[in-house]
């Protein structure tokens, strides 16, 4: 359990927001970049998410649009990128593309498993590497706690034989949260991913503060709430005060609200558009909302829990 005194230092550390530790921020070719807590490798603060953008049949017309959002990512500084095989054909579409570009040297792919049993388990992890086109995958993850018990388990094994240089788990839902937490407790995880956004806040009460008591890294799952916060504001205009932390769009104002806060990591954006990418990418360009403006993005959305809202 979280102590009283490691809570205040927590909260603390929020009221900085603005100005995040700087042993945590660091900015190349404008991408702003975090560390990873147990290593202390940088990572660019905005990632390629592939749920349903890259779940695409094999013809030309879809997957051109995400050849050239690959190629943007990797241009612009982005070198986080993260599927699943519960994904339908998505790690086979980012390795179909992948061979038609230059991949940065820095390139950190993060897959899942998400299996019944261990054989199961170990079939679809040694089949994601030659699926997404490269030689290791820097990061395995549990999805959605699917038989954890069994494959945590492997990729601790994994992990301890050089196969994985990360192991972690994955949750977007909130009933999931409770065996979530007690698994960040108890067992020696590098990185959790979860779902946060400026209505979907839960996490902020015990995942976010114990990931960074306990040295996790943070991927930031659903940080458009799937896509159902763009047309809740399609109507309403950009506040003024947006500027005032760099702010340009709607999806930047999404973006932003997360990677103010110091426990994140890397925030996973899925698009196949590349204009909503370079809009996406510049997020993690200039100043964040401190804790004052956070609360105002809170007002103004007005939304709490998962959609749909009423």
């Amino acid at each position: 359990m979280i102590s009283r005194r490691q809570v205040l230092a927590n909260a603390s550390q929020l009221c900085l927001l603005g100005a995040l530790a700087p042993a945590r921020v660091y900015a190349q070719n404008g991408l702003m970049q975090r560390t990873v807590p147990k290593t202390g490798e940088l990572l660019p603060v905005i990632g390629l998410g592939t749920y349903r953008t890259f779940d695409v049949a094999n013809n030309p017309a879809e997957l051109d649009p995400l050849k050239q959002v690959i190629e943007i990512f990797f241009q612009h500084g982005g070198t986080v990128v993260d599927s699943s095989p519960a994904y339908g054909p998505s790690e086979a579409a980012f390795g179909y593309l992948s061979q038609q570009i230059d991949l940065p040297d820095n390139l950190f792919v993060a897959t899942k498993v998400r299996a019944d049993g261990r054989d199961q388990g170990i079939r679809q992890m040694d089949a994601s590497p030659q699926k997404m086109g490269v030689e290791k995958i820097d990061l395995m993850q549990v999805h959605s706690l699917a038989d954890w018990q069994t494959q945590l388990p492997i990729l601790k094994e994994r992990k301890a034989q050089g196969i994985y240089r990360y192991i972690g788990i994955t949750a977007s839902r909130e009933e999931l949260y409770e065996d979530f937490i007690n698994i960040m407790r108890r067992e020696p995880l590098d990185f959790i991913q979860i779902n946060y956004s400026v209505a979907e806040r839960k996490a902020e009460e015990v995942i976010l503060p114990l990931a960074m008591d306990r040295g996790m890294a943070v991927f930031i799952n659903r940080p458009f709430a799937a896509g159902a916060l763009f047309p809740y504001v399609e109507n309403k205009v950009l506040p003024d005060w947006a500027t005032e932390f760099d702010c340009h769009s709607w999806g930047q104002f999404f973006l932003k609200f997360i990677l103010a806060h110091p426990a994140v990591t890397v925030a996973l954006q899925a698009t196949s558009s590349p204009n909503h990418l370079l809009d996406n990418l510049k997020a993690g360009q200039g100043m964040l909302p401190n804790e004052e403006l956070r609360q105002r993005m809170v007002d103004l959305i007005g939304l709490t829990g998962r959609p749909p809202w009423t």
